[in-house]
């Protein structure tokens, strides 16, 4: 588990990823390890909020750390930064500063791929 995070109950939706201490702008979150799943796969609810989009076949789900855990936000305070397709790994950083005990948002609404990077 990153020392910088942990997963709680969120006022946004069921659980979260907090900061435990200031996160700087810029600074990585986390690296999660990431498994594949078919894009036809019907996987029930609770597994089927935890998907990120990874390619036109595949979506992912986060197996290690908080990666899945992070809510949606129109104005996020974090960014994935990269997405190793090879070593199936994603990396979560601050894209602001984040203060400890601030919950830590992502977007991955309609346009996920433009808030990559």
């Amino acid at each position: 588990m990153s020392p910088l995070v942990k997963v709680k109950h969120s006022p946004l939706h069921g659980k979260g990823v907090f900061a435990i201490q200031n996160i700087s702008e810029g600074e990585i979150i986390v690296e999660s390890h990431m498994v594949l799943i078919h894009i036809n796969e019907n996987l029930p609810e609770a597994l089927a909020t935890l998907q990120f989009p990874w390619t036109e076949e595949y979506d992912a789900i986060c197996l290690s750390d908080v990666g899945s855990f992070f809510n949606h936000s129109s104005q996020p305070n974090a960014k994935i930064i990269e997405r190793d397709f090879t070593n199936q790994i994603q990396i979560f950083a601050a894209k602001t500063a984040i203060a400890k005990g601030d919950e830590i948002t992502i977007y991955y609404n309609d346009a996920f791929d433009k808030f990559i990077n």
